[in-house]
């Protein structure tokens, strides 16, 4: 009898997780069989739940923050992406995006993040086959597309299992094009926010600041090496959170860059206004749509001279960057998971993180959700 592996499938925005089974698949030439270990509970997994996604298809597996053991290898795989040896049992990370390699984007810009053609695990990519091992919120993820890409681990699964948004903080640093003895703020106390902190530190930045809440996260935040932390529940006034951080930069001009980590688009003429003249902006809390605001071309873009861009995601060149980093030790990464729920609780992870961010009385920082909650 063919051995029986589960996956939680969601039916439709909004509706139901439920427990499937499938058989496990051997993996073809070329591919890998991983046995999931833990998967990050992400906020685009919940906008997806909501339906902020366009073109969702469902029944969906959910979940690409994915940490697992090797299962099985296909014929030929030896090395994982960066050619480190691999055997089944070793500890991987799966980058989640598929790029093409030859669209305009992946063979002339060299932008294989914006591959038009690509896939993503965790995005059912496929809608020819049932979808229970294409996402990570199951037991298995079978890695069968063409150029996927994943790297061993020597980490614990617990700090692992960042590496995926650790990967998006280093897409801001880079994108600001940050200077040695830079000031940078970021806007956002949650996961991403402190990615980022700990990225622009990498990065060069001698002074950052988190504008965030609540204190719990300020204190991580500080752990993480934040010079400053600004409360937005004891200062509720934009105009006076905007005083602060120009006070505390250079000639009180502002900041060099801004990292807008929320998702809430109230936040970005309030983050506009914290940047120095000829400052850079750094968009990448707004992965999915969270709605419109108003801002003046001259006062906010031209007078003072900045810089705009966006951030999609990230790459493996992120991902083979930042786990050294994440192995380091320099940070307390180990603090940042709070809760491990089983497949079976994954609608209450998303529920948590969709209203007042507590599960179990305990305030959340980042869940993970283990499809083999004993074996972990």
């Amino acid at each position: 009898m063919a051995r029986m592996g589960r996956a939680a499938i969601l039916d439709q925005a909004r509706g139901q997780f439920a427990i499937g089974e499938a058989p496990v698949p051997e993996p073809g030439p070329g591919e890998v069989l991983v046995r999931q270990t833990m998967c990050g509970l992400c906020g685009t997994d919940v906008h997806i739940f909501h339906g902020h996604f366009p073109n969702t298809r469902f029944p969906l597996v959910l979940g690409h923050e994915i940490i697992g053991r090797v299962e099985r290898l296909g014929k030929g795989v030896s090395a994982d992406s960066m050619g480190e040896p691999v055997a089944e049992g070793d500890l991987v990370a799966v980058v989640p995006g598929v790029a093409c390699g030859t669209c305009y984007f992946c063979a002339v810009l060299r932008e294989p993040g914006l591959c038009v053609q690509g896939v993503a695990y965790g995005f059912r990519p496929a809608l020819d086959q049932a979808p229970h091992f294409q996402g990570g919120f199951s037991e298995y993820v079978l890695l069968d597309y063409p150029r996927s890409t994943f790297l061993k681990m020597h980490v614990a699964p617990e700090i692992a299992v960042l590496l995926e948004p650790f990967t998006v903080g280093l897409h801001f640093a880079d994108r600001a094009n940050l200077r040695i003895g830079a000031s940078v703020v970021i806007q956002g106390a949650g996961a991403i926010g402190i990615f980022s902190l700990a990225a622009a530190r990498e990065a060069g930045a001698h002074q950052t600041i988190v504008v965030g809440a609540p204190a719990s996260r300020l204190e991580l935040a500080r752990q993480f090496g934040a010079d400053l932390t600004i409360d937005i529940e004891k200062v509720s006034d934009p105009a006076e959170r905007i005083a602060l951080v120009k006070a505390a930069t250079p000639g009180g001009y502002g900041a060099d860059a801004v990292f807008e980590c929320t998702g809430v688009p109230q936040s970005i003429p309030e983050g506009i206004q914290m940047l120095r003249r000829g400052g850079t902006y750094v968009e990448g809390g707004h992965f999915t749509n969270a709605g419109d605001i108003t801002l003046n071309p001259h006062y906010h873009f031209v007078r003072n001279h900045i810089t705009l861009v966006g951030v999609w995601g990230s790459s493996l060149s992120h991902f083979v960057r930042g786990r050294p980093i994440l192995e380091s030790g320099r940070y307390p990464f180990d603090q940042l998971v709070s809760h491990r729920l089983p497949l079976e609780r994954l609608g209450e992870g998303i529920q948590a993180l969709s209203t007042n961010y507590r599960l179990d009385g305990n305030e959340v920082r980042k869940i993970a959700i283990l499809a083999h909650p004993q074996a972990s």
